[in-house]
């Protein structure tokens, strides 16, 4: 009886990461299509620049810009050019926080260039804005 508890514990759980990954994905190709050929390629040519190991900096471009009350969340564009997934060589996205501060400061809307440092082996702080 524990096996089949288990077991429908373990197929739940992939389904729900099996929609997940479906809704990411459409919204994914969503803000690719309003993407100029300009912007793809923006992204396509930029230059990796690693900071430390197994983290880098590089170009991003904001997509969408929720307001959090005291932060923004942000979903940025960029050009996987360095974990080789899925995804590798394709346009995806990166979820990152901003203060409201940051954003007064610098004016950031969608469409604009950022710089995104990225560090995918850390627990925290491993997608952020680069000012």
């Amino acid at each position: 009886m524990s096996y089949v508890i288990i077991g429908l514990i373990i197929a739940v759980f992939v389904v729900v990461v099996f929609f997940v990954a479906k809704k990411d994905a459409k919204e994914r190709d969503e803000m690719v299509s309003k993407l100029t050929e300009e912007q793809k390629n923006f992204l396509k040519d930029t230059e990796i620049e690693f900071v430390e190991k197994n983290a880098w900096v590089q170009d991003a471009l904001v997509a969408k810009i929720v307001d959090k009350g005291a932060k923004f969340d942000l979903r940025v564009l960029w050009y996987d050019k360095t974990i080789e997934n899925n995804e590798y060589n394709t346009i995806t996205i990166a979820d990152a926080k901003i203060s409201k501060a940051e954003q007064a400061e610098h004016n950031l809307k969608v469409g604009d260039a950022v710089k995104l440092y990225m560090a995918p082996e850390k627990t925290t702080g491993s997608v952020k804005i680069v000012f």
